[in-house]
């Protein structure tokens, strides 16, 4: 019987995470501090009420696939390759790598966006009414720009349902 219980105290101690491996470690180490999970949901928030789009929500799993492309390091879409999800991408080095000039760079898009003739963006993306959820995250990167800038921050977020299909812009 003392054996037994060791072996449920061990069965429970890893369902609780106790005991986390290595691997569990290294992907806390990498998710988003609350204040930038903060960051990127107020943020994209602040733009969507200004469209009359509801507020999304944080999801986790989003947030996950969102740093697994960002540990690669490519400046490109990861073309579903994390998942059915929408996408947005920004790079910055130094002062310009932050998550609010990233999302900054999404919004000013607006400017852009023709209402007779919509075509996909990062902004639409952002403001797409019926996405409810979304995660994001960075990774430090060289190769992205000249190394004589530096690393660069590379924020992926991720967007679950997509946005930007053709004809549904309205």
């Amino acid at each position: 019987m003392p054996r037994f219980v060791a072996i449920l105290a061990a069965i429970l101690a890893l369902s609780s995470g106790a005991f986390a491996s290595p691997v569990d470690q290294e992907l806390e180490a990498r998710a988003p501090s609350a204040a930038d999970k903060a960051a990127y949901l107020n943020g994209h928030n602040t733009v969507r009420a200004r469209h009359n789009a509801k507020a999304l929500v944080w999801s986790d799993t989003l947030a996950n696939a969102a740093q697994n492309w960002a540990n690669r390091c490519k400046f490109q879409h990861s073309g579903g390759a994390v998942g059915a999800y929408g996408e947005n991408l920004y790079a910055g080095t130094g002062s310009l790598g932050t998550v609010a000039n990233g999302l900054n760079s999404w919004a000013n898009e607006v400017s852009q966006y023709n209402p007779n003739s919509p075509v996909a963006s990062h902004w639409t993306q952002m403001v797409w009414k019926s996405t409810t959820q979304i995660g994001c995250a960075s990774a430090q990167c060289d190769g992205i720009f000249d190394p004589k800038y530096g690393k660069a921050a590379f924020h992926v977020c991720e967007y679950s349902p997509p946005g930007n299909y053709g004809g549904q812009y309205g």
